[in-house]
Formats: structure tokens, sequence, C-alpha cells
């Protein structure tokens, strides 16, 4: 169950609290670019993995692996894909 509260709050005081969690949000991004870079298509992690685009396409469907699909576009962040195998393969192993 979510609850909801109302708080009074001025509203130079909200503003602060909103660029205070932006500034946190921009800092993170800076401190971590591995979360900037560029998408990479299915032939791209194929190539990058040894793998074939079949498995890629298999283990995205499982839920294997992240992914992002604008339209029909498939995307992967590389970094999180290869931290996504990494669990996986401790947790099994």
């Amino acid at each position: 169950m979510q609850k909801t509260v109302f708080i009074s709050l001025p509203i130079e005081d909200l503003q602060t609290v909103i660029i205070d969690c932006v500034n946190t949000c921009l800092n993170y991004n800076k401190q971590s670019p591995a979360q900037n870079e560029q998408p990479v298509t299915t032939k791209q992690l194929c190539e990058f993995l040894g793998l074939s685009e079949p498995t890629i396409i298999r283990w995205r469907r499982k839920g294997k692996i992240p992914f992002m699909q604008i339209g029909s576009a498939v995307r992967f962040n590389l970094p999180a894909v290869i931290s996504a195998l990494e669990v996986k393969r401790k947790i099994k192993g």
C-alpha cells in the first residue's frame, strides 16, 4: 500500500530541494562515464561478446540482458549488459 504525505513548504525551500536533487543527479552522471556511453546495436554486441545474433535475441527475450527499444530499433548499454551477465554468472557459479 502506497502512502501519500502532504506537507506545507515555502516555495523557496521547494526550489532548493529540487535544485539539490538535480545537481545530485548531474554529478552522479559525471562520476560514472560508463553510463553515458553510446548504446550498441545487436551486431556490435555479438561482435563484442563473440556470440551469434540468435543467442543475443534469445537472451534479450528471456530478460537475461537489458536493452532499450525505440520503435523497431533495439540497442544495448554495453556496461549494463556486462554487469547483468556477471551477476548471472555469480549466481550460477
